[in-house]
């Protein structure tokens, strides 16, 4: 099916080679069959012919940016957001790319105005979360991922990372001193969540194994701990929380003395 319509997209620009729907179409086919550079070229045309096309920019944006070619992705990223400022889905994978290259401020923007645009952008709400790491940005954080989880109940990852943010408490940036405790109860929720959502979710039960531990259901914790190694069995943490685990909760030997010799 899909030859027949690459057939009939090349035929329309062989005999039309202005026509910029049709590279279009066909450099997003290509783009999907893993063509990169045959895409390119099509994209390519598609904006030499009609620049002014936002969508173009965009999917091209995302060709250069699986084939590394970062600045030139932002360019056109930029390109379609100046062509329509409500391009919701250019700003959040322009502001993906800007992480990626590690200028964080300004992806923690552009996923900023990805959520302004579109209230319900389930990823950037997610993604935004993960870059908030600073003390102060802790209640942003979560309520990003809270809105993720609201927009979409069954997302696993930002049970997942919620939990993970909950279960570290927050930590004066200056001195790494304790200002609120963690909530492992909420951290418990969002991990039980994850792995009801994925039971092979490894890092889940890890980090629920820990804060079982800290809450002394031992018996539990070792189950998870158990599954997250039955899961990837290469698991160095959670082999060696587990051995910590198991030499807390061996009973105690009682020593006995040495039995006294018999005077002969």
């Amino acid at each position: 099916m899909s030859k027949e319509i690459q057939q009939h997209l090349e035929r329309a620009i062989e005999i039309s080679p202005e026509y910029a729907a049709a590279h279009f179409e066909l450099a997003l086919m290509l783009a999907n069959d893993g063509k990169d550079k045959k895409a390119r070229k099509h994209f390519e045309k598609t904006i030499e012919i009609n620049g002014d096309d936002a969508n173009s920019h965009f999917h091209f944006a995302l060709l250069l940016q699986g084939m590394v070619e970062h600045e030139l992705s932002r360019e056109h990223f930029l390109r379609a957001i100046e062509l329509d400022q409500n391009f919701a889905n250019a700003y959040y994978h322009l502001g993906l790319l800007l992480r990626d290259l590690e200028e964080y401020e300004e992806a923690k923007n552009n996923l900023e105005k990805a959520t302004d645009v579109d209230q319900n952008h389930t990823l950037a709400y997610y993604h935004l979360g993960k870059l908030l790491t600073d003390p102060e940005d802790y209640d942003t954080a979560r309520k990003n991922y809270m809105t993720a989880i609201d927009i979409d109940p069954g997302f696993i990852d930002a049970h997942y990372y919620l939990g993970k943010l909950l279960s570290g408490g927050l930590k004066n940036d200056n001195d790494g001193t304790l200002v609120q405790e963690p909530d492992n109860k909420g951290a418990r929720t969002h991990y039980e969540k994850a792995i009801e959502l994925d039971i092979n979710y490894a890092k889940a039960h890890y980090n629920l194994a820990l804060i079982l531990t800290k809450q002394e259901e031992f018996e539990l914790a070792r189950k998870h701990f158990e599954k997250a190694i039955d899961i990837n069995g290469e698991y160095a943490k959670a082999h060696f929380h587990l051995a910590l685990l198991i030499k807390t909760t061996l009973p105690i030997k009682k020593k006995t003395a040495p039995a006294k010799k018999k005077n002969s």
